[in-house]
């Protein structure tokens, strides 16, 4: 797949008014088509074109298990006696969970190793916890059987100490992993507001970290310089994740990278940095897409992401190419669990405390290093953070999605639409000339724009 690419306008359809012209959005189930008057000019329509994907995950994943980044082949590093922590993504991330564990533990066999010496952890940070029933959706009810798995959890106060650094202070991790023989790290490499990727060391930080070197990390180093969407050089956020993975001695990593359509098209394992890096530059290399020009309008869907906080995360590069005044509209057609309440509390304390202003909350917030809603989970901060400031970029987000309501959006400081035509429609009486930038799948854009915007 390459993206950036300006589609050529299609051509009416018979039957259609002749001045509609025909788009699409990604979404979990498929394409949702839409329209636009030809009083609005269409910028840039970013072209998502995969390619056949012909390998299976097994075959990717042995491939890469065989032939490592870095390291030694899997089969060279285990000895039989070995007590393993796998550590993978929870449900947030669309890593093929099942498919991967079952070719790790078939390597694992391979080596010696038995499923009573192996542990799966499931690298919450400090998400909630993954259900049973969600385990086993994920897993299968075969290898739910099979393999024991533990949620981890940022509060527990059997984390075992690894080191310090300099933002985050005193490091602590999951005692399943410390004392672990070795160490593999699954998940998935997407585009991430300010690690610039996900994916790497970031399955051990926050992963599988304390809350409190969580929140100090993140509240240091949000919107500290480099710390940005895509970027993979000099990047501040990144780099103190690398430096946990090293105190950790996570051993071995195996990540997924994606196509346009959120299927595995790759993946890369072996030393945790130098096969996050080199999965790193294939996934900028799918998803960076040039923009000459900012926008009135930006029309952008949440895909790949569905979890409620977690769609707030398509909005970073919707705005970074919508003028300053223009309007992002924000399309999420599932929103899996809805807004959580604290979620929406944490925008009402920030609202009430933000005296006309959120983004000075926002900088005043990092400057001290605290959050701005303590009682919430750093994961809630760190998406309220985000959201206030991509507000403050244009004069107005509307959210378009049958899964939320009205008064949720504006507690979020979000207007509301349930149908995206309604949506459009209504942006188009307020803007009767616009033009238009059109992201199809906004949570794995990463906008290349010129140096003047």
């Amino acid at each position: 797949m390459r993206m950036g690419h300006k589609m050529k306008e299609p051509a009416s359809v018979q039957g259609e008014e002749p001045m509609m012209k025909k788009y699409f959005l990604m979404t979990s189930t498929g394409k949702v088509h839409f329209r636009l008057s030809a009083a609005w000019r269409v910028i840039n329509n970013v072209e998502l074109r995969s390619e056949g994907i012909t390998r299976t995950i097994d075959q990717m994943v042995s491939e890469a298990i065989e032939g490592p980044i870095g390291t030694a082949p899997l089969r060279d590093l285990i000895k039989p006696g070995y007590k393993i922590a796998i550590i993978m993504d929870d449900i947030t991330r669309p890593t093929p969970k099942k498919e991967i564990l079952g070719c790790l533990l078939t390597h694992l066999q391979r080596c010696g190793v038995g499923t009573h010496q192996i542990d799966v952890l499931l690298a919450t940070g400090t998400h909630r916890a993954v259900t049973e029933d969600e385990i086993k959706s994920a897993f299968g009810e075969d290898l739910f059987r099979e393999v024991r798995f533990v949620n981890h959890d940022c509060r527990s106060s059997l984390l075992v100490s690894v080191g310090t650094l300099e933002h985050a202070g005193e490091v602590r991790i999951n005692p399943l992993v410390a004392r672990a023989d070795f160490r593999i790290g699954v998940g998935s490499i997407l585009p991430h507001s300010m690690a610039g990727f996900g994916g790497g060391a970031k399955i051990i930080f926050p992963g599988v970290a304390n809350y409190e070197a969580i929140r100090d990390h993140h509240c240091a180093l949000m919107i500290a310089k480099g710390s940005s969407l895509g970027n993979i050089r000099e990047n501040s956020f990144q780099k103190e994740i690398c430096q946990a993975g090293r105190l950790a001695k996570l051993d071995f990593l195996v990540n997924v990278i994606y196509d346009s359509n959120e299927k595995a098209k790759e993946v890369v394992a072996g030393d945790f940095v130098k096969a996050h890096t080199e999965g790193m530059n294939m996934s900028l290399s799918e998803f960076a897409v040039r923009f000459d020009e900012r926008a009135d309008v930006t029309i952008t869907s949440a895909f790949p992401h569905t979890e409620g906080p977690q769609i707030t995360k398509s909005l970073h590069a919707a705005t970074k190419v919508t003028r300053p005044g223009g309007i992002v509209v924000l399309y999420a057609r599932t929103i899996r669990g809805g807004f959580p309440e604290a979620f929406l509390s944490a925008f009402d304390t920030a609202f009430a405390n933000s005296q006309g202003d959120p983004t000075q909350l926002v900088l005043d917030s990092c400057r001290e290093g605290k959050p701005i809603v303590p009682s919430a989970p750093m994961d809630f901060n760190a998406a309220l953070n985000l959201t206030l400031l991509n507000l403050s970029r244009v004069n107005k987000i509307i959210l378009v999605s049958r899964d939320a309501h009205a008064k949720q959006a504006a507690r979020m400081g979000f207007g509301y639409s349930d149908g995206l035509g309604k949506a459009i429609k209504m942006v188009s009486r307020q803007v009767p000339e616009a033009t238009v930038n059109i992201l199809p799948a906004g949570g794995l854009v990463i906008p290349l724009v010129e140096q003047g915007m």
